[in-house]
């Protein structure tokens, strides 16, 4: 009996705990997976994340028509945002002969590619609003995991400028971000049907195997040439985003992909815009974060209507993964309220 004792007590103390199969697929972290105990078991699509819309998009400069969030990348981390829309964008003028003469050379001679000061994160252009180069925001995100080794973090990238994989992947290998990107392995796909029934692993898996970066780009993935730029349309489906101020009530119909096919992972897009129509055009601008709070779009009654009201059209069972909100921080905790319930864990 002591003997198992000691044998019991030097597997907790070695920080993992086994399932009852004794199965390695099913190891439990004593440490918590994004905060919580629970979901170390849980595949990554059965996990819901509170996710910032343009989370690059806040001020300085303020006041601009163009501004999504009241918080930093780095606030919004330490705050438990774990998915990050980011839009890149070849900043203009565009680059000259010489310009790309001297990225062609400096990632020949190079071990480590030299990042591509072309890709930048802007919202639509960058003449509104430019936060630099994605490799400077990259470090950021880089930084948090370097220190918080039981998180996984999703970006889901619109690629606005139709940069191909392979044009971005200098900024993740230049920001060392790139040793964190999760690679699905060849039992991935196993099985799948319409776009469905992947085998993701575990948060607990994730983070055992050091992969805890999921990284969805909208266009030109290449999954041949970078493994972990997965194409988000073959796993991600949203519901619309073009929501207009006033909102009576927020939708949940499949918008995009336009298939009426599901996937595995399901974005809940909670945020509006306002629309001023001019000579039959119209220009929508994201909400201010005062029409936000007035209208209390991001408080918990908010929040948990729409989920009953998408319950009813996805089914109860149905985990809403990425709860994406512009300035989530005006009802202080009610992004990760709702999070924490569909979850079922305790705050």
């Amino acid at each position: 009996m002591k003997v198992f004792s000691a044998v019991l007590s030097a597997l907790l103390l070695s920080g993992w705990q086994y399932g009852v199969s004794g199965n390695p697929a099913t190891v439990l972290h004593q440490s918590p997976c994004n905060g919580h105990i629970e979901l170390c078991t849980r595949p990554y699509n059965k996990v819901s994340f509170g996710c910032t819309h343009n989370s690059y998009s806040y001020a300085p400069p303020a006041g601009l028509p163009v501004l999504n969030q009241g918080r930093t990348i780095k606030e919004q981390l330490n705050d438990g945002i774990r998915a990050f829309m980011l839009d890149v964008v070849k900043p203009s003028p565009e680059e000259t002969l010489w310009d790309r003469v001297q990225i062609f050379f400096r990632n020949l001679f190079t071990h480590d590619k030299a990042t591509d000061d072309r890709v930048h994160l802007c919202h639509g252009s960058c003449d509104l609003i430019d936060k630099g180069p994605l490799a400077d925001t990259l470090v950021v995100f880089r930084e948090f995991l370097d220190t918080n080794p039981n998180e996984v973090i999703t970006f889901i990238i619109e690629n606005v400028s139709g940069f191909h994989a392979k044009d971005l992947q200098p900024s993740f290998v230049h920001s060392g971000i790139e040793k964190y990107a999760f690679v699905p392995k060849p039992e991935f796909s196993a099985n799948s049907t319409n776009h469905a029934g992947y085998h993701w692993p575990t948060l607990g898996q994730m983070i055992s195997d050091k992969q805890r970066l999921v990284v969805f780009i909208d266009s030109n993935s290449q999954t041949d040439v970078v493994p972990y730029m997965l194409p988000e349309w073959e796993y991600v489906v949203e519901i619309p985003y073009a929501n207009i101020h006033p909102i009576k009530e927020f939708p949940c119909n499949q918008d995009r992909p336009h298939d009426g096919v599901p996937r595995d992972l399901l974005v809940l897009n909670h945020f509006g815009y306002n629309r001023l129509t001019i000579a039959g055009n119209n220009i929508d601008t994201p909400l201010t974060s005062s029409q936000v709070q007035e209208n209390k779009y991001n408080s918990l009654g908010s929040l948990q209507a729409h989920l009953n009201t998408c319950a009813k059209t996805w089914g109860e069972s149905r985990v809403f993964n990425f709860i994406t909100l512009d300035y989530y921080d005006v009802e202080n905790r009610s992004i990760f309220d709702i999070v924490d319930k569909i979850n079922r864990v305790s705050k």
